[in-house]
């Protein structure tokens, strides 16, 4: 063995168990070594840079990772396999930026793939993710089917994510009797108090949509109980909101509307705000009479 290939190696050994050891910052700078060392070889060259995508992806430096990607893949040596996880990682990773356009792309390509179905579950449930937060809602439900029937029984973090999605899919497509199968799964079948107040959101939105208040409320708070940071306090708000304007609970309204309007002055309900406010006048004056 030449001393540059015991060098080459040595290095190669050591990029990869700082990778394992996730010192992704170090693992870098040797497998960016390793691909100037390597430029000129067509064989090994694209998979130290998958290597040094994946170091840039867990090190959350995703365009990076993505260049790297598509250099591996302008190489023919790589086994569908390989491919399909340089298109699986580049679509992950644009998702993470918000160019979803660009990730549906990726991930569609990578699907295309001829490896086993199993093998593809993550990336169908991503793809499916994807479509979905782009407003295709009625296009998202197929790849998260799929992905559904793919999750083996051991991976029911993952099932019950994907019941979320669907159980939402559903929810704007007006079927609230299947929305609330996948929201009762969710329930029924999570681990931890966190996913469990994923699914009592969904419940909260039907009952929203049937204007059965009290119950809203009862949602609400135990959502608020079960998750205090709970990811969508502003849609809680605004339930809870107007479940108090429709119940005349005035003081309550009043307390989560300065709240509304305190943390959320440009956000997603903001239009309903005078209307509330309004509310609330009318009550006082009223009052005055």
């Amino acid at each position: 063995m030449k001393p540059e290939e015991k060098e080459i190696l040595e290095k190669l050994q050591t990029a990869r168990q700082l990778y394992q050891e996730q010192k992704f910052p170090r693992a870098i700078e040797l497998f960016e070594q390793l691909a100037g060392f390597l430029r000129d070889d067509e064989e090994n060259l694209p998979i130290i840079q998958i290597e040094l995508a994946w170091s840039y992806y867990y090190n959350q430096s995703y365009q990076k990772a993505i260049d790297n990607l598509q250099q591996a893949l302008k190489s023919a040596k790589l086994t569908p396999q390989q491919e399909f996880d340089c298109y699986r990682i580049i679509g992950f990773s644009y998702e993470i930026l918000g160019q979803l356009k660009q990730a549906k792309s990726a991930l569609e390509k990578a699907l295309s793939m001829e490896i086993p179905d199993r093998e593809k579950r993550f990336a169908f449930f991503e793809l499916g993710k994807v479509l979905f937060n782009s407003g295709n809602v009625i296009e998202a439900e197929n790849p998260l089917k799929i992905a559904d029937t793919l999750f083996g029984e051991d991976e029911l973090s993952y099932r019950t994510a994907v019941a979320y999605y669907l159980g939402f899919c559903k929810y704007f497509q007006k079927q609230p009797e299947k929305a609330q199968e996948y929201f009762d799964f969710i329930i029924q079948n999570s681990s931890d108090h966190k996913t469990s107040a994923s699914g009592y959101f969904g419940l909260a939105h039907l009952h929203f949509l049937s204007g059965d208040f009290p119950v809203l409320v009862d949602l609400c708070e135990k959502i608020l109980r079960m998750d205090p940071q709970f990811f969508d306090k502003e849609t809680l708000g605004y339930f809870l909101a107007t479940a108090y304007q429709k119940l005349k609970k005035w003081e309550e309204l009043e307390a989560v509307l300065d709240e509304l309007e305190k943390n959320y002055p440009d956000g997603r309900y903001v239009t309903a705000y005078p209307q509330l406010r309004e509310s609330l006048q009318r009550r006082t004056d009223n009052s005055d009479q």
